[in-house]
């Protein structure tokens, strides 16, 4: 799932120092989420690093998701601007219910299913069993909310 919006705070300890990192999440899948991170945060963003977080979204929440960095490098906005204030990350679950995973994968294949019948112009694009909905804002669900 692409563009989905949602805040999150990762947790790490460094140098015996507790460290708390917002974001919001881009990306999404079973397996893992890219983020952006707001801040300075270069210095702390190294790979292999290992992260806890919640992930809460609407009809689910997971306390102590446990990841690991796999990517990170500076969003192209502040490369153009020369600043260090805004990085794409790239983590890997490493810890994380089954339960939690199943529902991300019913979101995703929602969210597949959306995308695909926008690209193919049919009518009748939502549904509110969508598990995507609650996050959703694509243009068509506002006009489907509004009919």
């Amino acid at each position: 799932m692409r563009n989905v919006g949602e805040p999150i705070e990762l947790r790490l300890v460094q140098d015996g120092k507790k460290i708390s990192i917002p974001g919001f999440i881009m990306n999404l899948s079973a397996g893992g989420m890219g983020i952006v991170v707001l801040g300075n945060y270069g210095h702390v963003l190294h790979l292999g690093n290992s992260f806890d977080l919640d992930l809460k979204l609407p009809k689910l929440s997971s306390h102590h998701v446990e990841c690991k960095l796999m990517r990170v490098a500076q969003a192209k906005h502040a490369v153009m601007h020369h600043s260090d204030q805004e990085w794409w990350v790239g983590l890997k679950f490493t810890k994380i219910k089954s339960s939690v995973s199943e529902h991300i994968n019913r979101m995703a294949e929602d969210w597949s299913i959306c995308e695909t019948k926008i690209q193919m112009k049919l009518p009748d694009i939502c549904f509110r069993q969508c598990e995507y909905w609650d996050i959703c804002e694509k243009p068509v669900k506002i006009q489907t909310k509004s009919e």
